[in-house]
């Protein structure tokens, strides 16, 4: 483009703490043609940055919040590097069509239920003397809810400790040191996206019945013992013969809101090949599966063994998102994102610090088809001691907010990811 590139440095926190009508039918209609993006970018995420980790590392990960900032992103992206954000992130050519929709899915996501929290802000950290386009400033001020915070990006020190303030507040101090310096230094704009969840289960788990239990992997070799939480109740749970799994759905709080999804490969089934599936199965298969078995075996018993676990992921995503598709915005010499202010401007890293905690009272953090079911007499068990998938959604909206795996039952309670 002929002009010195200002770095765009865009990080994505999400801390996930314990767990978790709507408006006009068709509002939700529309909103749900929204969360069908979300959810494959979603699939496409997980399985990405699963194949980069390793098959043997635990994850946590909140593809809300990346799909969140990337499209706030794309709004002053041009050419070659709009479209190939817009490819990856499935949106669609209406753009002031999107932005409503995302603006009410927004606004039902922050709905409040007994029992669920569910807190969602944005942020664009910029230097006094670099004036965003004004028209982009509204636009994301007004659609995406995103806080415009002037930064004094000189005094690398000053700047760090406004970028962590803001992310101690909106995580209530769970995580206080998001950024360091080497994230900041040679920054112009930096992008935050936040998400912090506390729910309680429907049903909690009853500490006493908790016990240690072997955990396996894929090949049903022996990798660990885990504390095996266990709980007899009226779960959603369904196989999904087109994903060789098994699912059940956890609830939280009161009401039909928020729900935490768990995916356990059949036994001789890899958790990998299984989300390597998903990526390319929309979600809908799943959850259109769990609402047949909730009306046909609504009143049906479920055993579920489900391992207490604690995930700490700090990752730098440029490389998954890069493998994605998404290359040209973080090429000094190829990004256009003209539309965001007028100096030339590129995508430095997406950094993303997720926190999820599962135990017997809740969560802290972050197709067409349906399943075949199973005669559920006796009650079937659902038995995760091996790996397995979980998923955090917004059931009136269907979005997934929050996901991630467990894999290796000795670092379930230990940072097993960091920025690479």
């Amino acid at each position: 483009m002929g002009c010195n590139k200002v770095k765009l440095c865009v990080c994505i926190l999400i801390s996930v703490l314990s767990k978790t009508v709507l408006g006009q039918q068709s509002e939700i209609d529309a909103v749900r043609n929204v969360s069908q993006s979300l959810n494959q970018f979603a699939l496409r995420l997980l399985s990405e940055t699963t194949n980069r980790l390793g098959s043997s590392n635990n994850l946590a990960i909140s593809p809300y919040t990346v799909w969140s900032l990337l499209s706030i992103i794309a709004e002053g992206a041009n050419g070659n590097t709009a479209l190939q954000l817009e490819q990856v992130l499935m949106l669609p050519s209406n753009k002031e069509l999107f932005r409503r929709n995302y603006k009410s899915l927004t606004k039902y996501l922050l709905q409040q239920t007994e029992g669920v929290q569910l807190d969602l802000n944005s942020a664009i950290f910029t230097t006094n003397d670099q004036n965003l386009n004004r028209g982009y400033q509204n636009m994301v001020k007004n659609f995406y809810g995103v806080d415009i915070m002037p930064t004094n990006f000189n005094n690398v020190a000053e700047a760090v400790n406004s970028i962590n303030s803001y992310v101690a507040a909106a995580t209530q101090n769970r995580i206080k040191n998001f950024v360091s310096v080497d994230d900041v230094v040679n920054a112009e704009i930096m992008m935050i996206s936040t998400l912090f969840f506390k729910g309680k289960w429907k049903i909690p788990f009853n500490r006493t019945a908790t016990h240690l239990d072997r955990f396996y992997d894929d090949s049903d070799n022996f990798k660990g013992q885990v504390n095996m939480m266990y709980q007899v109740g009226e779960y959603p749970y369904t196989i999904l013969s087109n994903l060789k799994s098994h699912a059940v759905e956890l609830p939280y709080g009161k009401g039909d809101r928020m729900s935490l999804i768990i995916i356990l490969p059949r036994k001789g089934e890899s958790l990998e090949s299984v989300l390597k599936q998903m990526a390319v199965t929309p979600f809908s298969y799943v959850l259109n599966a769990l609402e047949v078995a909730a009306e046909q075996f609504g009143e049906e018993l479920v055993q579920v063994y489900l391992p207490r676990f604690s995930i700490n992921s700090d990752l730098n995503l440029n490389e998954v998102l890069d493998h994605m598709g998404i290359k040209d915005a973080f090429n000094a010499y190829a990004a256009d994102l003209l539309g965001i202010f007028s100096h030339c401007l590129y995508v430095s890293r997406v950094i993303q610090e997720a926190k999820i905690e599962v135990n017997e009272e809740g969560t802290v953090a972050a197709s067409a088809s349906g399943g075949s079911l199973q005669n559920k007499s006796p009650p079937p068990k659902f038995h995760a001691n091996r790996g397995f998938a979980y998923f955090l959604v917004d059931k009136p909206t269907r979005s997934i907010v929050f996901t991630g795996k467990v894999s290796n039952p000795n670092s379930i309670c230990d940072n097993c990811s960091r920025r690479q």
